[in-house]
């Protein structure tokens, strides 16, 4: 389980801590906040932990992985514009390791552009961690792997490691209670079949480009979890989840993402959409079971971006989507009455 992040010096971060909920994490903010930057950091530090290599490697194999998911050519672009040249980026993870009363470190330090660190952790982590980048999949699997193997594609890692857990074999008995509550929110059951995605309902199969976009991001999120990919103590990273989804499937997925968080799911997503991070803190006043909890607001203070938290919408006090979903209330208030006088 990720318990906190500590940023020095990073992108759009000048100081910052996240102490993430063993339940669902909701970062939230406006475009050019920094929410994928904090997904992309966490997963690629997740990621490489999970391979079970020496240190050294692992720390050559953190800098490609920081490269390849954030398209950057160097180290150095990770750290905060405008900094002084010998500034130190410092990131600190650290993790919960179950089942014992320890914690696992990573402090990564850049300077000049190099990517070293004092302390990482031992042991692998149990799960290779997902990360759900903003498209759907689905559609782009056949031959993906291959083709980002063998030329440069204008997609960033997380779709090519996507992949790669899609390509897992089916179990032969999944979690059915998951899978149903998808498949009826669908319609059906997605099936691969020639190296390319069905909806297979009762009326028959469905080619997935005739499928709706949304429908295909739930199909993703069932298929991960028929082919074990997607478990209990698994960590899953998702960018602005309700792309594309209308206000149901909004619902929907969340509460389906409640229930893989009871599962013993870790889940830390990236939102601007005040309707799906409402219904989220609206679930966890509800539900007695609710699963622990956390939001964090990323807000803009001139050049950089400092983060409050809190495990209740309500304890946050500069919502951006909030502010200017009132503002637009007030004036259509105002226009109402005007045209009343």
């Amino acid at each position: 389980m990720l318990k906190k992040l500590t940023l020095e010096n990073f992108t759009v971060f000048e100081q910052a801590e996240l102490a993430f909920a063993p339940g669902i994490n909701i970062i939230i903010g406006e475009n050019a906040s920094g929410k994928s930057h904090l997904l992309k950091l966490a997963y690629c530090i997740a990621a490489t932990w999970q391979e079970d290599i020496s240190g050294d490697w692992k720390l050559l194999n953190l800098g490609n992985k920081f490269r390849n998911v954030f398209k950057i050519a160097t180290a150095a672009q990770l750290q905060t514009l405008g900094i002084q040249p010998n500034t130190q980026t410092h990131v600190t993870l650290e993790f919960t390791v179950k089942h014992k009363e320890t914690h696992e470190i990573i402090n990564l330090i850049v300077e000049n552009g190099l990517l070293s660190t004092h302390m990482f952790p031992v042991s692998p982590l149990e799960r290779t961690p997902l990360f759900l980048p903003t498209k759907e999949i689905l559609s782009l699997y056949p031959n993906f792997t291959a083709l980002y193997e063998k030329y440069s594609l204008a997609f960033d890692e997380t779709y090519y490691d996507l992949c790669k857990a899609i390509d897992n074999p089916l179990l032969k008995q999944p979690d059915l209670a998951l899978l149903n509550a998808i498949e009826t929110i669908v319609g059906g059951k997605f099936v691969l079949k020639n190296n390319n995605f069905y909806l297979q309902t009762e009326q028959g199969e469905i080619n997935i480009f005739m499928v709706a976009e949304g429908w295909r991001k739930l199909g993703m999120l069932a298929y991960l979890i028929a082919n074990d990919s997607l478990k209990k103590d698994s960590l899953l990273f998702w960018d602005e989840p309700e792309t594309n989804l209308n206000p149901r499937l909004i619902k929907q997925l969340a509460a389906i993402l409640m229930a893989l968080s009871r599962y013993g799911v870790q889940i830390v997503i990236a939102t601007h959409n005040l309707f799906l991070m409402k219904y989220f803190d609206y679930l966890i006043g509800q539900e007695q079971d609710a699963p622990p909890c956390a939001f964090f607001n990323l807000v803009r203070t001139n050049d950089h971006v400092t983060i409050e938290q809190g495990s209740r919408l309500s304890h946050l006090s500069n919502l951006v989507a909030l502010s200017e979903e009132l503002e637009l209330y007030d004036k259509e208030q105002e226009a109402v009455y005007a045209n009343l006088l």
